[in-house]
């Protein structure tokens, strides 16, 4: 048996000002919900929005020529695995692969030189963060590492529940609520947050030879694959164009079913631990856009910054405790 220094765990001032810095930069909307968040709550909620920028730019960082993968995603499963490691030692459960000498020490204990994990493990160890949600939230990453396209709109909720659902589960655990009914909210909010971003993405993912449509609302011999970023509908007949979106109209119709249920029921939520669903309000924005843009998801009006209806929006949802 061994144990790693406890004073080694601990995280610092910069360690969370790092996680904050880190957010601002990668996941700009998660940066602006977090200064809304309560106070208390507010170190764990950018630990975890933290892990998840780290996890999600491992399938950004993979490149890929021709369609095909590079052996390059085998480093970035490793990766993952590192997290995963970093996860069982927060955690406390890596003790015995070291006492079994399946692990080095020196591995086991790399993770503690890295600021996201400490901030990660005083979230842990200050609310008691339930390990199976940081976990689906890897898994979920990790699965989609070689994932160009999903098969099904079932696929695609079941990938937003693991990651976005569970994102806001996170979320209420620290702001202290561990109740089922604010967790139903949660579940449909983060499957719907998730389905948005999905959309919001498809321009850019379907320039690098993804699509984030799955293919039972798209057919399968659509040349998404083709598209350039420079010129998205160069590659795109009319009959393309019409296909998208009315692919795009079914899923936002499924997001906004989501977001509606979740919507309904908010009032079971805390009050003071409203803030968490903030993230709501950033995709019932650009949903409300995308059905004035008549769900062409090449329209450029998706692309406009309207950063002050934004902070208008999260304002009054944070004034009101109502999104």
């Amino acid at each position: 048996y061994f144990s790693v220094d406890e004073s080694v765990k601990k995280s610092t001032k910069k360690d969370f000002e790092y996680c904050v810095d880190l957010v601002q930069n990668r996941d700009r909307e998660g940066y602006l919900c977090g200064l809304l968040m309560p106070r208390e709550a507010r170190r764990s909620y950018y630990a975890i929005r933290a892990l998840n920028v780290e996890l999600a730019s491992i399938k950004d960082a993979r490149k890929s020529e021709g369609g095909e993968f590079d052996a390059a995603s085998l480093a970035l499963k490793i990766r993952v695995q590192w997290w995963q490691d970093a996860l069982n030692q927060v955690f406390g459960d890596i003790d015995e692969q070291v006492a079994a000498g399946g692990i080095s020490l020196d591995m086991a204990t790399s993770c503690w030189n890295n600021p996201v994990v400490r901030l990660l493990n005083d979230a842990v160890d200050e609310n008691n963060l339930t390990k199976r949600f940081l976990e689906r939230l890897l898994e979920a990453r990790a699965a989609d590492l070689d994932v160009k396209q999903l098969a099904t709109l079932a696929e695609a909720i079941d990938y937003s529940e693991n990651t976005f659902s569970s994102l806001l589960y996170l979320s209420l655990e620290s702001a202290g609520v561990r109740d089922e009914s604010a967790d139903t909210v949660a579940y449909n909010a983060g499957i719907g947050i998730g389905l948005v971003t999905a959309l919001r993405g498809a321009r850019f993912r379907l320039a690098k030879g993804e699509c984030p449509i799955p293919e039972e609302l798209i057919a399968k011999g659509f040349p998404y694959h083709k598209f350039n970023l420079e010129d998205p509908r160069s590659e795109m007949t009319e009959g393309d164009m019409q296909m998208l979106q009315d692919a795009a109209f079914e899923m936002s119709q499924k997001a906004a079913l989501h977001l509606s249920e979740a919507r309904e029921n908010q009032s079971v939520v805390p009050k003071h631990a409203r803030p968490c669903f903030l993230p709501v309000v950033p995709a019932l924005h650009h949903l409300s856009k995308l059905e004035k843009a008549k769900y062409n998801i090449f329209d450029d009006t998706l692309l406009e910054q309207d950063q002050l209806t934004g902070l208008l929006l999260l304002g009054r949802t944070w004034l009101t405790g109502v999104f």
